[in-house]
């Protein structure tokens, strides 16, 4: 029987070759990471604490595997970021891991729970802020740590950085196993989110990614419906990069969060290749490809009380644009203002914005 193929066989048929053709171009970093190397003296260091429902890799004390566990373990590592380390990059290490060029790992442990609180109070105790990172679709677990050890070194802000682990596949054609994982992670990410809240002057920056972001607002929706909602009061920011949510769904998900305390902020741009696959896969409009001058995104950022912004001038060594906030946090200090304090005179409210790149700043955008 001959004939021509339906419009959607040929869209899948696209996608795989590109997903394919992508995953054997780019070799993956292996769970060997995360073994202690020797440190460089002179190096900085970033300490990076994991709280994950993934399950421990067999005959390994450092890794963790893309298994799902219904216990939420702890553990704590520590990387060597190298002098010629270049913003919005990870040296991956080589072959034998050289402290002098590469991201390396010169300390790893597991923890009990007392032992992550206790490492939470003593930040506090500091006076530091906490920056909770939730990772998208398709990461190793290595990769993750990884990526947020990058993110701590480009920040220069002092923040505890804090991974919720949830367990994706790490692979390019797991999207619908890695969205049923993150569905069931809701309860980790909640209880990690109490354990991080916990104490009477806690501060936490969320930032979630990608599925990471459905992950997250699918978790806030939960401790709305269970009137835990007093958590929401140590917010210091909730940050959506890229998310990959249908917009449908969004909406369905604010309705029941409402209001956060402060604006929810929402990194988008158009021309996000990733973003633009997850449509073609599931049929909806995702949020993370919202275009700031579209009246109904405008319109539903001030009934919600979020804060939309259009990130489509920064640069990135991203090819599929859907990493591109991480280029945005070396460059945090420079808005900060703008995001965090109501009192200032170039606040950004609810309402939409584009980011310049060239003054790092928010610019609201007219309609």
């Amino acid at each position: 029987m001959t004939g021509a193929w339906p419009a959607s066989a040929v869209c899948w048929v696209l996608v795989v070759t590109l997903v394919v053709a992508l995953g054997a171009c780019v070799g993956r970093p292996g769970s060997e990471l995360l073994q202690p190397a020797r440190a460089e003296r002179g190096n900085r260091n970033v300490t990076i604490f994991v709280a994950t429902l993934r399950t421990p890799e067999p005959g390994s004390g450092t890794a963790f595997t893309s298994g799902h566990s219904q216990t939420l373990r702890f553990a704590r590592y520590v990387i060597s970021i190298p002098p010629t380390h270049r913003t919005d990059v990870i040296e991956w290490p080589s072959d034998p891991p050289d402290p002098a060029t590469d991201f390396v790992t010169v300390e790893a442990a597991r923890l009990s729970e007392a032992e992550f609180r206790a490492g939470m109070a003593s930040a506090e105790g500091d006076g530091r802020s906490i920056r909770l990172f939730v990772h998208g679709y398709n990461n190793s677990f290595q990769e993750t740590v990884y990526r947020l050890a990058q993110i701590t070194a480009d920040a220069h802000d002092n923040r505890v950085a804090v991974l919720f682990a949830w367990p994706s596949k790490g692979r390019t054609l797991s999207y619908s196993a890695d969205r049923a994982a993150a569905a069931a992670s809701t309860d980790g990410l909640a209880r990690t989110i109490d354990i991080l809240a916990a104490r009477s002057r806690a501060r936490v920056v969320v930032l979630a990614h990608s599925m990471g972001g459905w992950l997250t607002m699918e978790t806030l929706a939960k401790m709305s419906r269970e009137r835990r909602r007093a958590v929401f009061e140590k917010f210091s920011n909730v940050v959506l990069a890229a998310p990959d949510i249908d917009v449908v769904d969004m909406v369905r998900q604010l309705e029941i969060i409402g209001r956060l305390p402060r604006p929810l902020t929402l990194l988008v741009s158009s021309d996000d290749s990733a973003l633009n696959l997850s449509r073609i896969i599931t049929g909806g409009r995702r949020v993370g490809a919202d275009d700031v001058h579209d009246p109904w995104v405008q319109a539903a950022a001030k009934r919600y009380g979020a804060r939309v912004v259009d990130i489509s001038e920064l640069t990135t060594s991203d090819s599929f644009r859907h990493a591109r906030f991480t280029a945005m946090v070396a460059l945090y200090s420079k808005f900060q203002a703008q995001i965090e304090d109501p009192l200032g005179k170039r606040y950004a409210g609810p309402g939409v914005f584009v980011f310049k790149a060239a003054t790092s700043t928010l610019e609201p955008v007219d309609r």
